[in-house]
């Protein structure tokens, strides 16, 4: 690794982001001004870069790390700076190289807004030597605009104008400023225009594209996490969600959306969710409001120890279990995978684990290489029981009254008439419907055997505890890949929730290609989020296999949040 290559794209993105603002700050006043901002604050930077390299390397040099990330800002001052090998020469050179690169990007900047001011110019000649500005009529008839004009669709060319303007008509007239502005928003509409067609394989607009194209696209799924991209992607659909389809119109409002994503200010992001963490509310397994503690104090007095200074463990060829010899003579490289990380799992770290790690220990990979039978009624018996006798023990720890898992309710519901559990080939196990259901119609729904943890901990300690009483191995990572993480409520704490029923069958189905298309959704037709209730969505024939699309309710990525 080259040293300073993260540290000169950070430095691109700093003097870049500041190009952009200097832009919007004095482009209408002044281009000398932009620019003399801007050159000072490279200038400075260029004439202190050897001290500024000196001094990472002695700050990354300190106790026993070395550097690779080294975040520095426009004053050249450095912000953070972390392991691996710094080499000076070519992080000057690559730094001089970065500059070069910079300062054309200013020049053709301050270049764009000259051809808007002479643009400008021309057009309010024709309205007279004093004339400063222009109207609807001129711009929409400006010999330049011509072209573009044939590629908008009804009221695109009036919207740019009213967003420009700030009116609520086609009336009045537009300053510079606004012209500037104008122009900036006709290529922000003109690159939106040409991602969808290319998205769509360059059909018109009125063909609308699948979630799986746009999250191929690169500038998304480079920077956006899934689950605030299905966040975006379902805000940007509303009710049309379901459809699975988004139009050119709804693309338009993902596009605003996402952008508005991508320039958030993060230290309002922290802040909000620091707050959210402190006055959070859940609800009890009696279904009554109650206020619980901040959610990582889970009474547990977990030791908190970093991945990185875990303690080093490494099982010796010779002293390797059977079951993960096993592993590393596989043809799955996915196993082989495994087998290594299975090795390096220091069992006595085993309350650090997080989920990932967890399905490496229990050899989850290896237990699903064969199709895995279905569990018995005796067996959702045993398990039930074993959850019950677990949280009892559990209470003991900490504090007294401290709720960290419960019932979602207090309910029993028997399922067995509307669904009923089944191998479906390729996707495992699975749920068939045994008779007709109507769209709209309630298929299944949380129950007292829909177990809620505050705290990723106790589902963690349950794994070990399932995996300590069966004899099969299979079990615990049947249990593992039946949780998900959820809110409860808008905004709410994200939980482990898992089902110690066949609910947990419930297979994943998209309306994307390679998919089976999904048939049931979480909560009502007409609702705005999930909870806890699912409904046929589209009639479901008897013998069907009942589907649905995790992104509804699953928040794939948060597991994290919840100390896993």
């Amino acid at each position: 690794i080259m040293l300073l290559y993260t540290m000169i794209l950070k430095m691109n993105r700093i003097l870049t982001t500041l190009a952009v603002v200097s832009i919007a700050a004095t482009a209408v006043d002044a281009s000398a001004d932009y620019e003399s901002k801007i050159q000072a604050a490279l200038d400075n930077y260029a004439a202190h870069s050897d001290e500024i390299l000196q001094r990472a390397i002695n700050e990354g040099s300190e106790g026993s790390a070395a550097i690779n990330t080294v975040g520095i800002d426009a004053n050249g001052d450095i912000i953070s700076s972390s392991s691996a090998a710094l080499y000076a020469d070519f992080g000057l050179k690559a730094v001089d190289a970065e500059l070069d690169e910079i300062n054309k990007m200013i020049e053709q900047t301050v270049d764009a807004y000259e051809l808007d001011k002479e643009a400008f110019e021309e057009l309010t000649a024709e309205n007279g030597e004093d004339s400063t500005t222009i109207t609807y009529e001129q711009l929409e008839e400006w010999d330049e605009m011509s072209d573009i004009l044939k590629l908008f669709k009804h009221g695109e060319f009036s919207n740019l104008w009213r967003k420009a303007t700030g009116s609520d008509s086609d009336e009045g007239e537009m300053k510079l400023s606004q012209f500037v502005k104008f122009n900036n928003l006709l290529d922000k509409l003109l690159m939106a225009k040409a991602s969808f067609m290319k998205l769509n394989g360059g059909r018109n607009t009125g063909t609308g594209i699948s979630y799986d194209q746009l999250w191929n696209m690169d500038t998304l799924s480079d920077d956006t996490p899934q689950n605030d991209f299905f966040v975006l992607w379902k805000k940007a659909l509303g009710q049309d969600v379901l459809k699975g389809v988004m139009s050119y119109e709804q693309f338009l409002v993902f596009w605003d959306l996402a952008e508005e994503w991508l320039e958030r200010d993060l230290s309002d992001v922290v802040e909000e969710e620091k707050e959210r963490r402190e006055n959070y509310w859940v609800k009890s397994g009696n279904n009554n409001v109650a206020k619980v503690e901040e959610v990582d104090d889970d009474g547990y007095n977990l030791r908190k120890i970093k991945v990185e200074d875990w303690p080093s463990y490494f099982i010796a060829d010779e002293d390797l279990p059977e079951d993960i010899k096993a592993g590393f003579a596989s043809d799955d490289e996915d196993i082989r995978n495994e087998a290594a990380l299975r090795r390096r799992l220091d069992p006595d770290m085993w309350d650090q684990f997080s989920y990932w790690d967890l399905h490496a220990y229990f050899g989850c990979e290896m237990a699903f290489d064969s199709p895995r039978p279905l569990w018995t009624e005796q067996q959702w018996r045993e398990v039930r029981d074993l959850y019950h006798e677990f949280i009892e023990e559990d209470k003991k720890i900490g504090p007294p009254g401290k709720v960290r898992s419960y019932q979602f309710s207090k309910e029993e519901v028997d399922f067995s008439k509307t669904f009923i559990p089944f191998q479906s080939g390729h996707k495992g196990r699975g749920l068939q419907a045994v008779r007709d259901i109507k769209a709209g119609e309630m298929v299944f729904k949380a129950t007292n055997n829909t177990i809620i943890f505050n705290y990723g901990h106790t589902w963690r300690k349950l794994l070990f505890a399932i995996n300590e009483h069966f004899d099969d191995p299979g079990m615990t990572c049947d249990m593992h890949v039946w949780s998900w993480v959820q809110d409860l409520y808008e905004g709410g704490p994200m939980k482990v929730v898992m089902d110690l029923d066949s609910g947990s069958l419930l297979n994943e189905g998209r309306d994307q290609p390679g998919w089976d298309p999904p048939n049931v959704q979480c909560g009502m037709p007409d609702a705005t989020r999930c909870d806890m209730d699912y409904y046929a969505f589209r009639d479901i024939k008897k013998g069907d296999e009942l589907l649905i699309d995790y992104n509804e309710f699953a928040w794939l990525e948060s597991w994290p949040d919840t100390g896993l």
